[in-house]
């Protein structure tokens, strides 16, 4: 595999997600840019992207740029990834194929910052742990409220990096009331996928629906037998070409 800014043969390098997970990335010697399989770039943590700057021999003065940026695996031209989760100013390049992503070296800290604000369960985990060292109880009763709540930290993390991928993908997002019962929503997303809709009164109480069956960037469905003047609680269900699902946010729709 190849850089796409500048030719270089890519290196593998090992990283670590902060839940202990690893996969390897694509790294450029050269100009440090760094190529992720699909939905790598959510996983790699802030601190993981500083240590590829280690990696990084050549530095952007010897790297000769190429005219076209090509993807390292299918050959195929590179676009711009587009979604609110992208911050201003930064250019993430992807493959409609392979879904992969590219990323310059300097892009990708800017990402990695605007993303890690946006991931709140670090701060639960930092602020929990030390409050339980405080307290005597019994060691076995201690082991079991910590294993809990690691795994309530990990689940929170997992759902919120959902979110953030979710968020990134859906833009243009409209609701129309179109009668006191009936409500028509469209969307589209960066990348084609089938989609859902999972709504009620409360969140107690939700129903699911199909949005669309087949993978598209363009979404859109009738909600009908709505109650006239209520309020009414959604989030958004993504699926990829792979199975996997991300769920948006809550949002919020009414009837009145």
């Amino acid at each position: 595999m190849f850089c796409p800014t500048c030719g270089t043969q890519l290196n593998k390098i090992p990283v670590e997600t902060n839940q202990g997970g690893r996969f390897e990335v694509d790294h450029c010697p050269a100009c440090g840019g760094t190529w992720f399989d699909p939905y790598e770039i959510n996983r790699i943590p802030l601190h993981e992207v500083m240590t590829l700057v280690d990696h990084t021999v050549g530095g952007k003065n010897h790297a000769v740029r190429l005219k076209k940026q090509l993807c390292p695996n299918d050959h195929l031209e590179l676009f711009p990834f587009k979604g609110e989760a992208v911050p201003i100013g930064v250019k993430l390049l992807w493959c409609k194929r392979c879904l992969g992503i590219w990323a310059t070296q300097k892009d990708l800290l800017e990402f990695k910052h605007h993303q890690e604000e946006t991931i709140s369960a670090y701060d639960i985990g930092n602020k929990f742990f030390p409050t339980l060292r405080t307290v005597f109880i019994p060691v076995i009763t201690f082991v079991f409220l910590l294993a809990a709540t690691a795994s309530t930290i990990l689940t929170l993390q997992e759902s919120q990096e959902q979110r953030t991928f979710a968020k990134s993908q859906i833009s243009n997002l409209q609701t129309d009331l179109r009668s006191s019962q009936s409500l028509f929503m469209h969307f589209n997303t960066s990348l084609p996928v089938s989609s859902s809709i999972i709504y009620g009164q409360s969140s107690l109480e939700m129903t699911e629906a199909v949005i669309s069956s087949m993978p598209s960037t363009s979404h859109g469905l009738l909600l009908p037998n709505l109650k006239p003047g209520t309020d009414y609680l959604y989030r958004l269900k993504l699926t990829d070409s792979l199975g996997r699902s991300f769920t948006s946010d809550l949002y919020s729709f009414s009837t009145r």
